[in-house]
């Protein structure tokens, strides 16, 4: 029995180290631009790859390079969107909006690929576009309180969206493709785009300076260890090895754990406070999430 049930713990704690990534990605975020920040996480994540290439690292590379680019495009817009919201989100917010990302998956499997939705995931979906109307839902706010923008919120769904396109080519081309040199194309070609934005935009620091002004601190090398190493290159590499022995009805289920794992680190380790409107949205999301996860292809026969 625990062997059965080991992957769903694996997976059930790599999905609580990245719902606890918003905490510690606004944390980064004090010292780093958003562009800088994914530079650095996936920079540090394509060094702790690079021995996993194996003996056929140059045939597997070459096999994998345009649909491990392709995912990496995917990829990496929901990472810059992503850290771009969270200079105007919550970690909370951010982590409540990121069950969206299992409805759109559902429906773009319909749109692209020809997947089945039936009249379940669609009440999943609608449900889910229920709660994103909540957490928007303007609310009372506090003097000393900071509010999740219109903008933010946006950004995040926006992100969402991308994650959605990024599992969706992942299920077509990751039974296809060897794991980690498909892996090394998605990392390389975000932590690429991260440094181009940094350089022609963002800058690389928060106050958009360059490198030689960055004030590095323990509370920064923890963060950048913890994202880079842990939650993007273990995390990724840990997730191509066991979520395929998970039943597929029982990962979304998983997933809809990421927002309530992501609002509890928030107000735990951040202090950030929601409304009832937007503990309610996230609620939504996640019923969303389960509801969707019980939609089944009718049997033959």
């Amino acid at each position: 029995m625990r062997g059965r049930f080991a992957p769903h713990l694996i997976l059930l704690s790599l999905i609580a180290i990245w719902s606890a990534s918003f905490v510690v990605s606004k944390v980064a975020l004090h010292a780093l631009s958003p562009s800088g920040l994914v530079a650095a996480r996936f920079w540090l994540a394509v060094v702790c790859m690079l021995p996993f290439l194996g003996r056929d690292a140059l045939a597997d590379l070459r096999r994998s390079l345009r649909p491990g680019l392709a995912a990496g495009v995917a990829l990496g817009m929901g990472y810059l969107l992503q850290m771009e919201g969270m200079t105007e989100t919550s970690a909370s917010m951010g982590g409540l909006l990121a069950g969206l990302i299992v409805p759109l998956v559902a429906v773009g499997g319909f749109l692209f690929f020809g997947a089945r939705l039936g009249g379940v995931a669609i009440v999943g979906l609608l449900l889910a576009i229920a709660g994103m109307l909540a957490i928007c839902w303007p609310g009372e706010k506090q003097p000393d309180e900071r509010q999740d923008t219109l903008l933010g919120i946006l950004l995040q769904v926006g992100a969402s969206a991308s994650y959605a396109g990024h599992v969706l080519m992942l299920s077509r081309f990751g039974r296809t493709q060897p794991v980690a040199a498909l892996a090394f194309w998605q990392l390389l070609f975000v932590a690429v785009i991260g440094v181009g934005l940094a350089v022609s935009h963002h800058g690389v620091t928060a106050d958009g300076a360059g490198v030689g002004a960055l004030v590095w601190t323990g509370e920064l090398a923890w963060a950048l260890l913890y994202l880079g190493v842990l939650a993007t290159a273990v995390g990724i590499g840990v997730q191509s090895k066991v979520q395929h022995l998970v039943p597929p009805e029982h990962v979304p289920l998983l997933f809809a754990m990421q927002p309530l794992f992501a609002a509890v680190c928030g107000a735990t380790l951040q202090g950030d406070r929601l409304g009832g409107m937007q503990f309610l949205g996230g609620g939504l999301i996640v019923l969303g999430v389960v509801v969707t996860s019980f939609d089944r292809p009718p049997k033959a026969g």
